[in-house]
């Protein structure tokens, strides 16, 4: 249960995504609107029956955040687009992907180790890119299983040509 510290490095291409936003921010006086972002995720899109809920964070690994939670689409359709949710793209981009396992209460202490791993293996954070959170839909409601996971995407710097 917990961190993996395998990862892989993956480029992906650019997406389209439809969710629900909201700022946050790590200090005493704690603005924490993730857990509620995607409730209203599964709620809003487990309908339309997509393979994955992914949650995007800009920038990755700050204290003060903009934070997207949502579906990725092919393309802008009215009928994808409920009130109060936001539209955004974003440009290909190449990442480090690490797997969290175990109940979500336990992200957290994943980051600690994704971080530590990050920074050790020299990785650098492309500036402006998303930090990209994934799950599969048939893990909705199982948050506290000791079976739930989720992939973390973290945007590295690097030409897209490189190997």
């Amino acid at each position: 249960m917990g961190f993996t510290v395998e990862f892989k490095e993956v480029i992906k291409e650019d997406f389209v995504m439809v969710g629900f936003s909201g700022a946050g921010k790590w200090t005493k006086e704690v603005v924490y609107p993730i857990p509620e972002l995607w409730d209203k995720a599964y709620k809003s899109f487990l309908t339309k029956n997509p393979k994955q809920i992914i949650g995007v964070c800009l920038p990755p690994r700050s204290d003060h955040y903009f934070y997207t939670c949502g579906i990725e689409i092919s393309s802008v359709l009215y009928s994808e687009i409920g009130e109060g949710t936001t539209v955004h793209t974003f440009p290909a981009q190449r990442y480090v992907v690490f797997k969290h396992t175990g109940p979500a209460t336990m992200i957290p202490n994943t980051y600690g180790k994704l971080w530590d791993t990050f920074d050790s293996n020299g990785y650098k954070i492309k500036p402006g890119a998303p930090e990209i959170e994934i799950v599969n839909s048939d893990m909705a409601g199982q948050e506290q299983s000791p079976l739930y996971e989720m992939e973390i995407w973290i945007p590295v710097e690097s030409s897209l040509n490189a190997k």
